[in-house]
């Protein structure tokens, strides 16, 4: 070997695998916080070990909604990205479009249908075809209470609705603000759906948030729900207009509020001051008789594309995402718990891990729910129909008779 191919070589080896990669993929998603951007890195380094290079397009805000506009865009001007972060009913919708590739050979080599909770299958499949991977699972229902202020109250955590309420006047007395929480229609959401399933059961929270049944949508249990929602409504703060969730997370862990209701992404903000549950905050369900796991999947769909080198970098992208060990590495940083129910959480924080047994206690009493507030329920325009009856409820003076008939009105208006 001439001395000139021998350091030529020698060159070669010192360069980054990832700069000899097999090919590149564009990933369009809206994560762009820290902890987001920490834990996407763990699928990334993972792909470049497989010799692919991971291009990234973050559009961040709206919880999606921008980075679908960007999408759209870019489907319309036929140069779609090689892959895109789904929520909700967004992977089905645009598999009927036929622009998304079907994935099923892998998920049938890989064993995915028996590794992922059925209720999910519905949102990564359409037809006979996988059209995406689920990369994690967050629960919306959350309860998250500072354990000094409940301890000091003589508050343990409530069982039922009734004993929430009862908690937080007591606080109010205290002069301690009971929930905090913002204006925005989502923030509110979040408590309208745990209400129709925690007060009426699960299979209410069905008929009514996914059947969209005209008896269970005009019925005293539906009253029952606003009812309870507008008692909630006089646990919080007069300045909660324009408040940011993550403002309301600091309210708890500051003292200056007991609890909040949001999804396990809230967690990371409590972990991140070094807080530990049930030690310095206490993470519970929303209270029911039969506690439900109201479920928000991120998954990633993978888009028609003709370059080969883009469709070697999907099924290397796609088998990183479904990789056992990727799953744990990206949910112990992302906060929430692995989409696969075969991956251990035995070096995850006592809150996920109480989140993974009670979605395995769910799955089996059929109380495993989509979150209708992030789209994983009702369609889009209903969806929509019931997050906007309840946050005008939440912040007016309307009678629960009166957002039960509007509500009704609006369903069948989007039918």
């Amino acid at each position: 070997m001439s001395k000139f191919l021998a350091s030529l070589v020698a060159a070669t080896m010192l360069v980054p695998a990832a700069a000899r990669a097999e090919g590149t993929i564009e990933v369009l998603h809206h994560w762009v916080s820290q902890s987001e951007v920490d834990a996407l890195n763990v699928i990334r380094k993972d792909l470049e070990t497989k010799g692919f290079q991971w291009k990234d397009s973050a559009v961040g805000g709206m919880s999606g909604a921008n980075a679908q506009q960007a999408l759209r865009s870019r489907l319309t001007s036929g140069d779609p990205p090689g892959a895109m972060q789904f929520l909700g009913w967004e992977g089905p919708q645009w598999a009927e479009q036929g622009v998304v590739r079907d994935l099923n050979d892998l998920a049938k080599e890989g064993g995915w249908r028996e590794a992922l909770p059925p209720q999910l299958l519905t949102f990564v499949t359409s037809g006979d075809a996988f059209i995406a991977a689920p990369i994690n699972m967050h629960r919306q229902n959350w309860v998250w209470a500072n354990k000094k202020i409940f301890d000091e109250a003589g508050i343990a955590p409530p069982k039922t609705w009734e004993e929430l309420i009862a908690a937080g006047k007591k606080l109010k007395e205290k002069g301690v603000t009971p929930v905090a929480m913002g204006d925005e229609p989502w923030q509110i959401g979040i408590i309208f759906d745990a209400l129709l399933s925690d007060l009426n059961g699960p299979e209410f929270y069905k008929k009514a948030a996914i059947d969209l049944d005209p008896a269970a949508l005009n019925s005293p249990e539906m009253t029952k729900v606003f009812d309870t929602l507008r008692e909630v409504r006089g646990l919080v703060d007069d300045n909660f207009v324009g408040r940011d969730w993550a403002v309301a997370t600091g309210m708890v862990i500051n003292g200056e509020a007991a609890m909040q209701f949001m999804g396990d992404w809230a967690k990371g903000e409590f972990l991140a001051k070094g807080l530990k549950p049930n030690a310095d905050f206490y993470c519970f369900a929303t209270p029911a008789k039969v506690t439900s796991f109201q479920y928000v999947i991120d998954s990633f769909g993978m888009f028609t594309v003709k370059d080969e080198t883009v469709q070697k970098a999907q099924v290397a992208l796609a088998e990183t995402i479904m990789d056992p060990k990727v799953q744990k590495g990206f949910n112990l940083i992302k906060g929430s718990i692995p989409a696969r129910t075969d991956v251990s959480v035995d070096d995850f924080d006592e809150c996920a891990k109480l989140g993974f047994n009670e979605r395995a206690e769910a799955i089996k009493a059929g109380s495993m729910l989509g979150a209708m507030t992030h789209g994983f329920a009702a369609k889009p325009e209903f969806a929509s129909v019931f997050g906007d009856v309840a946050a005008q409820f939440f912040v007016g003076k309307m009678s629960s008779e009166d957002a039960v008939k509007m509500l009704v009105e609006g369903i069948d208006n989007a039918r």
